[in-house]
Formats: structure tokens, C-alpha cells, sequence
């Protein structure tokens, strides 16, 4: 294990990366500039190298591109609807073609840096092969560099991204406190399945690195998957079909995106997924999704074997 000492300066990046993510949300126009110290910082630190440096500007100008090109068909229907003069319709079908390529390639993009399969970038390792307990499995912690940026080539796509929605209830028999006692039974369901599935056991302790997985949970993987699945993918196939089966769309991805920990671990990721995008759909606040997760994650850390029992 890496002790607290161990980290500095090496761990300076990652402190640029929390100031502009925290940025992102609070002081939106400001975000771009925070992340150009995080990158300079990263170049200087070794958590990024000139290779990763071309792929995040070469995505980012992608992402800005698409964006003009969205803003100006979104000018050109008015047009059209106002009847104004307006592009030939040739022209709005390639503007539209090539945004939605590079759009699509964005988003590919983003997959591949939540993998980290894209070249470039030094995730720093901080635990190696720890265990919560005597039946948990080995666990090894990085701060990814890689992963984070996919919310700023998502902001920069769509830069209204993070703003508040209009709650959406989906069932409207509920009122608030059913709706909440609702949230708590999946919760409490969810948990109690993976036991059944051998996934976990109870085994409440809380290891004394607890506070480095809580920091970079919250900050590094709760916020990035909460805006790139229910952020992006569930509100784009909520104004696209509807919003129950923009859910269990979004659902299904998350538990997929798990894959690696089998088909156990998927059908819980899966629940977890419906549990955090109900919370984002009946609130319309994207900070709900991210602190039910983060408090799912931490739940299940301090109560049971972390990340699984072991075998």
C-alpha cells in the first residue's frame, strides 16, 4: 500500500482534476480554463504524456465542432419554421451527417477512456492488492487520469449538460415519502441479492484506507459514470422515446459496462443502475444520482466484503 507521504507531489494532478471537476458544476464557464492547468500539471507530472495531450485536445476540438455544427442546425429549423431564408436542404443533411460521425465517435471515444485502452495516460496507482478483510478479494486502486476527461468532452458536446430537469414520476400513485420508501426497498433488495448470488457476505468493517477509496469514489468514478449514464444516455432516450424505457435502456448499459465481474454482477449492476436513474428521473438533479451511488459504494464497503467475498 502507498502511504499519504508516498503520493505528493505525484498526486497534484489529481488535485487540479478535483478543482476543475468541482468547477464543472459550480462555476461552469470556468471549468476550460481549470482544465488547462490540470493538463499542464498532468505534462509536468507525468499523469499524462504528449501522446494523451494530442488525444484530449484532438477530442475536444471534435466535441466543440459538433457543438457549432448542433447550434447552427438548431438556428436553421427556426429558420425554416419562421420561414427565413435558410441553407439548401443538401447542406443541412451534411452538416447533420457529419455531426452525428463525430459525435458518434466522441462517445466511442468516451467508452474507450473509461476502459483505459486509449495511449497517453498514467493512472496512478494508490493501493495494490489490499484486503478490506480476511474473505474479501485483493483490491488495487488507481486515480485514472483518462476516465474524468470524459466529462469534459461530454460538456463540451452538450454544455447544458449538468443543468437541473424537470423531475419526471413515473409513478404517479406514489407521493414523495412512498417514492422514498421505494428507493430504500431497492436499495435494501439490491444488497440482498448479491448475497444470495455469493457476490457478497456481511462483514462490517471499515479499513483504514476507507477515506482515499471514499475521496476517489465520490470525486473520480461516482460523478463520471452518473454523468455519462444517466446525465447523457438517459436523457437523451428519454426525449428520444420515453422516459420508463429510457431507464431500463440506461440500466441495461450500466450492468453491461460491468461485465468483467460476470453475469452475477452485472444483474446487480443492472438494479443499481435503475436505482440511481429513478433517483435522476424523479428529482431531475444529477448530484441525487451521484450521492445515492456513492453512498451505495460506501455501503457496501463498510458492511460487506469489498469488492467481492473471496472464493
Amino acid at each position: 500500500m502507498l502511504f499519504t507521504q508516498d503520493l505528493f507531489p505525484s498526486i497534484y494532478p489529481w488535485l487540479f482534476l478535483v478543482i476543475t471537476l468541482i468547477t464543472a458544476f459550480v462555476k461552469p464557464k470556468l471549468w476550460p480554463f481549470s482544465l488547462v492547468c490540470t493538463l499542464i500539471s498532468g505534462l509536468f507530472f507525468n499523469a499524462i504524456d504528449l501522446v494523451g495531450l494530442g488525444i484530449v485536445t484532438l477530442l475536444l476540438g471534435m466535441s466543440y465542432y459538433a457543438n457549432i455544427l448542433s447550434n447552427m442546425l438548431s438556428n436553421m429549423l427556426s429558420n425554416m419554421l419562421s420561414n427565413k431564408p435558410s441553407n439548401k436542404p443538401s447542406n443541412n443533411l451534411w452538416h447533420q451527417g457529419v455531426k452525428t460521425v463525430i459525435t458518434g465517435l466522441v462517445i466511442l471515444s468516451c467508452i474507450a477512456l473509461a476502459a483505459h485502452v486509449l495511449p497517453g495516460f498514467n493512472n496512478l496507482q494508490v493501493l495494490s492488492n489490499v484486503e478490506k478483510s480476511v474473505n474479501s478479494m485483493p483490491f488495487s486502486l488507481y486515480l485514472n487520469f483518462d476516465k474524468p476527461m470524459i466529462i469534459f468532452l461530454l460538456l463540451t458536446l452538450y454544455p447544458a449538460l449538468l443543468i437541473s430537469r424537470k423531475p419526471i414520476t413515473l409513478f404517479k400513485a406514489l407521493n414523495s415519502s412512498q417514492l422514498s420508501a421505494l428507493v430504500v426497498f431497492i436499495f435494501i433488495l439490491i444488497f440482498s441479492l448479491a448475497i444470495l448470488l455469493s457476490l457478497i457476505k456481511y462483514d462490517p468493517k471499515l479499513p483504514s484506507w476507507w477515506w482515499l477509496f471514499a475521496l476517489n469514489n465520490l470525486l473520480l468514478t461516482c460523478v463520471i459514470e452518473e454523468v455519462f449514464f444517466r446525465g447523457f444516455i438517459q436523457q437523451k432516450l428519454t426525449s428520444l422515446i420515453n422516459p420508463l424505457m429510457g431507464l431500463i435502456v440506461t440500466s441495461f448499459l450500466f450492468g453491461l459496462a460491468h461485465f468483467s465481474g460476470g453475469f452475477s454482477y452485472m444483474l446487480v449492476a443492472t438494479l443499481a443502475g435503475f436505482l440511481y436513474g429513478l433517483v435522476y428521473l424523479s428529482t431531475g438533479k444529477i448530484w441525487y444520482a451521484i450521492l445515492i451511488h456513492f453512498l451505495f459504494n460506501m455501503v457496501h464497503l463498510a458492511l460487506f466484503t469489498y469488492p467481492l467475498v473471496k472464493v
